[in-house]
């Protein structure tokens, strides 16, 4: 692989976070000059890192040539690995899905050799897609990482993921560089890479489905914490009297919000529907009430990281916002009811960008940028 200089990353990581860029508008984001970038755009077309696309603007003068990535040039491979669900993902340079599969962790947490099982998983995968191999894989994991050691430490919710050694694992399988990080740093990096938060260096991106994550970005840069294990709100104490989280810990709000604690609430009270979400599709009291009470328990934790990092936005996604909307409606209200009013008065609240497929982009966005940055001589 042809190796770049640090202008050249730098032009090609505009290009590919851009959405097509012309080389007026690099020059201007960049700080280089017209002349290098017309020098460096060259160089990146000749050896296919990028395409020209359409010309666009507007009155007599010339248009401006708008640049992309070349899809073709890399193809990267997105493992998500969560407590409940596996989902794994080919994409090309441009994220684009070419194809998306899952599987439940408990397929893999019946194996005696997990790595195993989980390698044997990507490579069927790979083959159903047509390919050998790939440029890049990206990991998200829900649970705890050494990115020292580049090494799953715990994932809370499954009993075999402890020290497992996941990158060196992979590499030697698939002849590839792997990329490690936690899932709720990873669905940040998809907003601000590849979504909505692309000019916002202060931001908050919160997924609830069987588990909680979120990731923050503060001052332009992930928070990681001493440990790495910064931005750990699924485990942050609603409730001292709650039930024993499989972290150790009692009443995390992670035993509360999440889709089948939901459920199990919803039963609990005496719920009678089916499910759920066929509940609150009759406007089911019951379900109204465990549905609005999730979202202001959620509500008050993000209340006391707003008054910690006064971020421009919060981006809620993943299935229990997806279904439930009151959910979502109801941590606005809680956020701006308690909140400090001189934290919240610029903020927005905001749906993530990918929905449910946060994770999977997340782990792409890792691969992508991790890979290109690799390239720098």
């Amino acid at each position: 692989m042809t190796q770049l200089n640090a202008s050249e990353i730098v032009v090609l990581t505009s290009i590919q976070q851009s959405g097509g860029i012309s080389r007026k508008a690099l020059a201007e984001k960049t700080g280089l000059s017209q002349a290098s970038i017309t020098k460096i755009t060259h160089r990146l077309g000749r050896d296919d890192y990028i395409r020209e696309g359409e010309r666009v603007g507007t009155g007599m003068g010339r248009k401006e040539v708008l640049l992309y990535p070349n899809p073709g040039k890399f193809k990267f491979l997105g493992v998500d690995i969560g407590g409940h669900r596996l989902r794994i993902a080919l994409a090309d340079y441009r994220y684009e899905l070419i194809r998306v599969e899952q599987y439940l962790m408990e397929e893999l947490e019946r194996k005696d050799d997990v790595l195993r099982e989980l390698a044997d998983k990507l490579r069927s995968f790979l083959e159903a897609c047509g390919e050998t191999s790939v440029d890049a894989i990206g990991v998200g994991v829900t649970g705890i990482v050494d990115i020292g050691r580049q090494t799953i430490l715990n994932i809370p919710n499954l009993d075999r993921w402890n020290d497992v050694n996941i990158v060196g694992a992979l590499s030697d399988r698939f002849g590839c560089p792997v990329y490690l990080e936690e899932s709720g740093r990873t669905m940040a990096f998809a907003e601000k890479l590849a979504g909505k938060a692309k000019d916002e260096s202060d931001f908050i991106v919160v997924h609830v489905a069987y588990g909680v994550v979120a990731g923050i970005y503060t001052s332009g840069r992930p928070l990681r914490g001493a440990g790495n294990v910064g931005g750990l709100l699924g485990h942050i104490t609603a409730d001292e009297k709650g039930t024993r989280c499989r972290c150790g810990n009692y009443g995390c709000l992670e035993n509360i919000v999440t889709y089948p604690m939901l459920e199990g609430e919803y039963r609990r009270r005496g719920g009678g529907a089916a499910s759920l979400a066929e509940a609150y599709g009759i406007n089911d009291k019951i379900a109204l009430d465990v549905l609005i009470e999730a979202g202001k328990a959620i509500g008050i934790a993000l209340s006391n990281v707003v008054n910690l990092f006064n971020p421009q936005t919060i981006y809620l996604g993943g299935p229990v916002f997806d279904r439930f909307p009151i959910v979502f409606e109801e941590v606005r209200r809680t956020v701006l009811l308690r909140a400090n009013r001189f934290a919240t008065v610029a903020m927005a609240l905001d749906r993530t960008t990918f929905g449910d497929r946060q994770g999977l982009l997340g782990a792409l966005t890792l691969a992508g940028t991790s890979f290109v940055a690799s390239l720098e001589t």
